[in-house]
């Protein structure tokens, strides 16, 4: 296992994007990514990053300080007029420590 200086864990996430098409009426997407995450991110009342319990809880933290594009890619029609999208919603898959 190599040694990192850095707390680094992979965390694999899924965006849901929920919205209502004028022709096909409401429906969902699903994007899932990963981002490489440790302590050096800026995270308000963060907690310690020692446990996955943690690392998940200061992930969902710092997200939520997040505009939805700088966390994954946007659906082809994000930016349609004719298209509304209402939320999003955020869900760890898993943490792992590298």
């Amino acid at each position: 296992m190599k040694y990192s200086n850095r707390n680094d864990w992979n965390v694999r996430f899924e965006v849901t994007f929920y919205g209502n098409d004028p022709n096909k009426g409401s429906f969902r997407e699903i994007k899932e990514d990963n981002i490489v995450f440790n302590d050096q991110f800026k995270i308000e009342n963060k907690l310690p990053f020692n446990n996955v319990a943690n690392v998940e809880i200061n992930f969902l933290l710092w997200v939520d300080t997040l505009p939805i594009e700088k966390l994954t890619k946007l659906p082809h029609d994000y930016n349609d007029p004719k298209i509304k999208y209402d939320q999003e919603t955020v869900e760890v898959l898993e943490v792992i420590k590298i």
